[in-house]
């Protein structure tokens, strides 16, 4: 049962061992057609509430599993450092969702992409608040009822064979709210479609076999940020997420490899190379190994670019170079595309850095992270003009995970920053141990 973890100190353990919440839940926050609260939906049996004993005939690889207590607490960066590293991957996204064009006569502004992930971040919590009472809770069906809240907000009706979401404070933002944002009408059709049929996708029957759009992609950052659980974990409840609105699986596996990658770059010492490896070779284990190949490739092709041209830094300056990303055609891009033009783009701010670091003389805290602010808006615009919004958005969520360095006024100029500064501080105090 997961109640506030935290790392424990050398000379003392907890009492009892973590765990995540297990699936098999009594309990789910949701009203019938009469409005009481806890009630299930009373359609059929094969759709009662996900979050109730008898809505999934079998648990998730991952239920109830006992994480092992690390043997000490270096094993785990501080909490400021956590802190400041799930914020910058909130705000690196929503940067990078900006960035495509949508705006508003006041400032740049988010669009669904972002919306999304926010609500995956709040499905999560609500799972999350649920153990800290001491109650089961299916996390894939707390994100699934997340996202109906987000489509009820929308303005949009909700399914007749599907559960009603009891509201939770994120749907009262005005920000999310249709007529609170520049961009009121661009979303992904099959994230639509999935929802409106009131059904829940599985790993094992997933909805939109055939989706490979990067919907499902650029919503998965927040499952990364959970502290203190096995990548593995995060792999399978990101395939999990993915499912309920794209079942192909270059779809499903890409938004895993985003939630690994960014949960391993809150390990100590993590690069972002290593974190991207390591999240591919578990995709090799969860049985993807050609689109493993293929991410592999490319990335092995990106490293051996970047040996082979001559330093393209200047004194302190580590933006990339326009040359790499490769620009997708005027078409929305697949997850793949949008994954591997992303990760480049931040790769390449991480060996340049790493590259001016290694042959520099040591200079102030303050001007490293305004260089690298500096060379993430680069990256970040660089990816946009690639692949568009979702290729932004990987680089952005990456790159603010991994530096926490992002430019001010890019920051100033997003009207949705104090929402999201919100939402990321009533994660942190949920997840993180002070």
């Amino acid at each position: 049962m997961l109640t506030r973890p935290g790392p424990p100190s050398p000379t003392a353990r907890p009492a009892r061992p973590r765990v995540l919440p297990c699936p098999l839940a009594a309990r789910a926050r949701v009203s019938n057609s009469a409005g009481s609260p806890g009630a299930q939906h009373p359609t059929s049996p094969t759709a009662r509430l996900p979050g109730s004993r008898t809505g999934r005939s079998e648990p998730t690889a991952y239920a109830g599993t006992v994480i092992p207590e690390p043997v000490s607490s270096p094993d785990f960066l501080s909490s400021a450092a956590l802190s400041a590293k799930i914020r910058g991957c909130l705000l690196g996204g929503a940067l990078g969702d900006a960035a495509s064009g949508t705006g508003a006569s006041s400032g740049t502004s988010i669009s669904a992409h972002t919306q999304l992930a926010l609500y995956s971040l709040d499905g999560l919590l609500e799972a999350i608040e649920w153990a800290n009472e001491g109650v089961g809770a299916d996390e894939t069906a707390c994100v699934w009822l997340a996202y109906l809240r987000w489509m009820r907000g929308r303005g949009l009706q909700l399914p007749a064979a599907g559960p009603s979401p009891l509201p939770r404070p994120i749907d009262s933002e005005p920000l999310l709210q249709p007529e609170g944002t520049g961009d009121a009408g661009a979303v992904d059709p099959d994230v639509l479609s999935a929802l409106a049929t009131g059904e829940m996708g599985t790993r094992q029957r997933p909805l939109n076999t055939g989706a490979d759009t990067p919907a499902a992609l650029v919503r998965s950052a927040p499952f990364g940020l959970l502290p203190y659980v096995e990548t593995e974990t995060v792999y399978k409840l990101a395939l999990d997420a993915a499912s309920l609105t794209h079942g192909h699986p270059a779809a499903r596996h890409c938004a895993a490899v985003f939630a690994s990658t960014v949960h391993g770059l809150l390990a100590p010492g993590a690069t972002l190379r290593t974190a991207a490896g390591e999240a591919l070779d578990r995709a090799r284990e969860n049985a993807a190994p050609d689109f493993t190949d293929r991410l592999q490739a490319a990335l092995a092709d990106d490293a051996a670019g970047t040996a082979d041209r001559p330093s393209r830094a200047s004194g302190t300056a580590t933006a990339p170079a326009d040359d790499d990303a490769a620009v997708i055609p005027d078409r929305m891009p697949t997850a793949e595309e949008a994954l591997t033009i992303g990760l480049r783009a931040a790769l390449a701010v991480e060996d340049t850095a790493l590259e001016v670091a290694a042959r520099k003389q040591p200079a102030s805290a303050d001007d490293d992270a305004a260089d690298l602010a500096a060379a993430t808006a680069a990256a970040i615009r660089i990816a946009a003009a690639a692949g568009g919004a979702p290729a932004a958005v990987v680089t952005g969520s990456l790159l603010g995970t991994r530096f926490a360095a992002l430019p001010d006024a890019d920051l100033e100029a997003l009207r949705e920053r104090t929402m999201i500064e919100k939402l990321a501080a009533g994660f942190i105090a949920a997840t993180i141990a002070p």
